[in-house]
């Protein structure tokens, strides 16, 4: 049985009472999908119409290359948005390959339902549509992060840059970045081998200590 309360207190339904919250639901019927560890959501280049939330579970999003090689573009977990860039875009595919990193529940949304008709408040549709532009922007903010990263030229610059935006995010020397060494790894666009070297590097210099997917910075790197 889905608990509605998880649905409401996402970042899309900020700001929107209940009574509108209760018609936007009876209105678009959504769908709770479950899907399994590793289990594809959404393959890259589909063509998408639905905006899903996560009620549980966390779910990557992966860009496949044309040589094999792939990358994690981004981490979604509880209550984050999913094919928003997709639904608001001119072709309406997807971007990138999202696969369930945990088991997951889904609930769909179908995008066009929430502006069509008259049984969605004008006033409820403007809230909505703030919401989801908000949600577009720290989208689009996190990208920007990456682009930071990826730009640095070396490994260490990049792990540090990484660490450095997480740590400021959190406010926090010590913080969990969701990311095995393999998907972080895959986010730097480097190999494990690598990426495993060089944290142990930093690590025996006192820069940083590490375990599973929690990092400390010990000092300003």
């Amino acid at each position: 049985m889905l608990d509605f309360d998880i649905i409401k207190n996402s970042s899309l339904f900020k700001n929107i009472a209940q009574q509108d919250f209760d018609i936007v639901c009876g209105k678009l019927k959504p769908a709770v999908r479950m899907y399994s560890e590793t289990e594809a959501i959404q393959t890259q280049g589909d063509i998408i119409h639905k905006i899903g939330i996560i009620a549980e579970g966390n779910v990557l999003s992966v860009k496949y290359h044309y040589n094999g090689t792939s990358q994690i573009l981004q981490t979604f977990r509880k209550n984050d948005i999913i094919g928003l860039e997709a639904v608001s875009s001119t072709f309406f595919t997807s971007p990138s390959m999202l696969i369930a990193d945990t088991a997951c529940t889904i609930v769909f949304f179908r995008y066009s339902e929430f502006f069509s008709g008259n049984e969605i408040s004008s006033a409820c549709k403007i809230t909505l549509l703030q919401n989801m532009t908000k949600i577009l922007s720290d989208q689009n903010i996190k990208i920007m992060y990456k682009v930071d990263v990826l730009s640095k030229r070396t490994i260490r610059e990049r792990i540090i840059t990484y660490l450095s935006i997480i740590s400021e995010k959190r406010n926090s020397h010590t913080f969990d970045i969701g990311m095995t060494q393999e998907q972080f790894a895959q986010y730097l666009c480097i190999n494990r081998s690598t990426l495993s070297k060089e944290l142990n590097d930093m690590r025996r210099e006192g820069l940083i200590s590490f375990y599973k997917t929690t990092y400390t910075i010990h000092t300003v790197i």
